[in-house]
């Protein structure tokens, strides 16, 4: 005797007739016997009719359907367009709004603004134009000329002590053997032939403000670098020596040091 649960199962078989005849008359057997089975078979009966129903239903609205025409009609539906609504003139729409209750403080200032700024204008037109002004010449006294000139002097000067010590520091540093070496070298040369080009031009500035000191001292300076420049390749080691101990006992590089301070403090 078959059970309940396998027959259930096997009910849409049933009656498609998908069964082997032994499994048919073992079904059929059960349903007589059982109820519930056969109030389970009505109701898969229902459905199956319902379904094949539904089926013929579809078939019959496939059968109606032009295909050939349907996707014309779809493209149609879909770009479709309402018919526009109709549209204010456009002056009637920028009338109502420019004549809003809430815009007439707005226009009141606009005008109290157009009567002030044309009045204004009237009062500009109607003034009197200013009187063209001649411009006065520019004058610069001898005095302040003569300041100037003194003041480029001093600094030429304390230029040129400055580049002479530093020189001289480095003759007197090197050994006496080296000595001479050093005046023959390119950078010293080259060095001390500026320093007497540029005396050449401090000289008339130093006569003419009477700066007799720094004068002298620049004189002196000139005379050494002249002459190391001139004799500097036959010189030997005493006669380098003996320079050496002269600038050490004429003290010049003291005096150069005190010019310097004294002109540092003489700014003009």
């Amino acid at each position: 005797m078959m059970d309940c649960k396998k027959i259930k199962k096997d009910l849409v078989a049933f009656l498609y007739g998908e069964l082997r005849e032994d499994e048919r008359e073992l079904m059929k057997a059960h349903l007589d016997a059982c109820p519930d089975c056969r109030k389970e078979l009505q109701h898969m009966k229902e459905v199956i009719k319902g379904a094949d129903s539904l089926q013929e239903d579809i078939e019959k609205a496939m059968a109606s359907v032009d295909w050939e025409e349907l996707p014309s009609r779809i493209t149609e539906a879909v770009f479709e367009k309402e018919a526009p609504l109709p549209r204010e003139p456009w002056l009637a729409g920028i009338s109502r709004f420019l004549f809003q209750p809430k815009l007439k403080p707005v226009y009141a200032a606009l005008l109290i603004g157009v009567l002030l700024g044309s009045i204004i204008t009237i009062m500009v037109l109607r003034a009197p134009l200013p009187r063209e002004t001649q411009a006065g010449e520019f004058f610069v006294s001898q005095d302040f000329l003569e300041r100037v000139e003194l003041e480029m002097a001093r600094r030429d000067t304390l230029n040129y002590l400055e580049e002479s010590q530093y020189l001289l520091l480095d003759f007197i540093q090197s050994p006496s053997e080296k000595s001479a070496e050093f005046w023959q070298s390119e950078f010293a040369s080259r060095k001390a032939r500026g320093l007497l080009a540029k005396k050449k031009y401090i000289s008339p500035q130093l006569d003419k403000f009477k700066m007799a000191k720094a004068k002298a001292i620049c004189d002196q300076i000139e005379y050494l670098f002249y002459e190391l420049v001139q004799i500097s390749a036959q010189l030997s080691e005493e006669e380098v020596s003996k320079i050496q101990n002269m600038i050490e006992e004429k003290k010049l590089l003291l005096k150069i040091k005190l010019l310097k301070k004294e002109l540092e403090q003489s700014e003009v």
